[in-house]
């Protein structure tokens, strides 16, 4: 078996901007793709003509992109190195946020989505491997944490594009100034990214095994991937059903769902960095139980309590898990698999995420539509977050070294 030294650092990266750039691309691949296109479907219809079937067919068919880009990511993260793989992700966004602005053609621009959906896929999932060549141990998990807030931060520039380019330019102006943001941040990316090492360097100093094909896979990954499907089928649906149980059961209103939803976000662009620092400290698999625990007493609140005030706790508790959680697991792959396979392994983990999202959102709609109630759903939830606790617990506590 090959020994290697693996350079955890990249030379000459000033840190800071680097973790800056990588939230960056999960801003600009998630943030202006479907989540752009949900504030601008009602101006888009109006000019291109459209019904609301196209919708879902361009929304379901950015699904599947996501995972078909899942796994295509990680065949190729053999292949290729993690940070090529991203930032040519993030290109082919900026390219196709371009496109939709030029488009005149429903179906053309419904193509575009879709490929942004694949595209935020193949853009997030080698992160964890750039960030595992590029920043020392004890900082790895803060620096995931910021990045999987890049969604967010993207919605949160989403609104200042429409709040301030509606009435100056349309929507074609919205789009044509994400895709020239999102240039500018492959250009900045490219300068800071082409230096990054090889996966592995050969070497005659303090050396580490890189695993084999049949080494790299062990229980504790085969956990995580437990924990990532899980992931899938309790987190999404919480945040797919909270606005329809609030507003159609309760009758609360929709000014204050609105708030609920701006609690979840202002909380998400700072719970990721936060939480990360913390786990840096105490450990991955540490802080991955504070946030299923803090989940799971969200689930709870919404389920046990109806007033308003508990709401605003659930969403408090919700976003200290949500957004920090798609950091740690990366970064506690990262413990456990080699450098060499972690694209791949974190591809697997990508792919049973959105596989149990999709199970989670249709078993939420079948319990809406058999018990007649979205309040069952958050128990169930919270039932499954305690199985997430209990998978985490039988996870070994491994502290990555340099």
């Amino acid at each position: 078996m090959t020994t290697y030294a693996i350079d955890a650092r990249a030379p000459g990266v000033n840190g800071v901007v680097l973790a800056i750039v990588l939230t960056g691309f999960v801003a600009s691949t998630y943030g202006f793709g479907v989540y752009l296109f949900a504030s601008l479907v009602v101006d888009m219809r109006r000019d291109l003509g459209f019904g609301y079937t196209a919708v879902g067919l361009i929304t379901g068919g950015a699904q599947v992109g996501f995972l078909s880009f899942s796994v295509l990511t990680s065949y190729l993260g053999r292949f290729f190195q993690g940070w090529k793989i991203s930032l040519y992700s993030t290109l082919v966004t900026a390219l196709s946020l371009l496109g939709l602005a030029m488009s005149n053609n429903i179906w053309l621009s419904g193509a575009l989505l879709i490929l942004l959906g694949g595209c935020s896929a193949s853009a997030y999932i080698p992160l964890a491997e750039i960030v595992t060549k590029s920043f020392s141990a004890n900082k790895r998990a803060r620096v995931m944490g910021l990045i999987s807030s890049g969604t967010s931060y993207g919605v949160f520039i989403n609104g200042l594009l429409v709040s301030s380019l509606t009435l100056q330019g349309g929507w074609r102006n919205i789009w044509l100034t994400a895709g020239l943001v999102s240039l500018g941040l492959c250009v900045l990316a490219y300068f800071l990214l082409r230096n990054t090492p090889s996966p592995a360097i050969p070497s005659s100093k303090e050396s580490v095994v890189e695993p084999s094909d049949q080494e790299w896979l062990s229980g504790p990954l085969y956990l995580m991937w437990l924990v990532a499907f899980l992931n899938g089928l309790t987190l999404l649906p919480f945040q797919t059903y909270l606005a329809p149980f609030m507003r159609e059961e309760l009758g609360i209103s929709a000014s204050t769902a609105g708030l609920v939803w701006s609690t979840i976000g202002a909380v998400g662009m700072a719970a990721g960095f936060l939480v990360g620092w913390i786990a840096d400290r105490i450990g991955a698999r540490l802080a991955l139980i504070l946030c299923f625990t803090s989940a799971c007493v969200a689930s709870l609140c919404v389920y046990h309590f109806n007033s308003e005030g508990y709401f605003y706790v659930a969403g408090f508790l919700f976003a200290l898990a949500f957004y920090p959680v798609f950091g740690l697991v990366p970064t506690y792959i990262g413990q456990i698999v080699g450098v060499s396979r972690l694209t791949q392994a974190f591809g697997i983990a990508n792919v049973l995420i959105g596989l149990g999202g999709v199970c989670g959102n249709f078993l939420g709609g079948v319990c809406k539509d058999v018990l007649g109630s979205f309040a069952p759903l958050y128990m169930f939830i919270s039932i499954f977050l305690l199985v997430q606790l209990v998978v985490v617990a039988m996870l070994p506590n491994v502290r990555q070294s340099d």
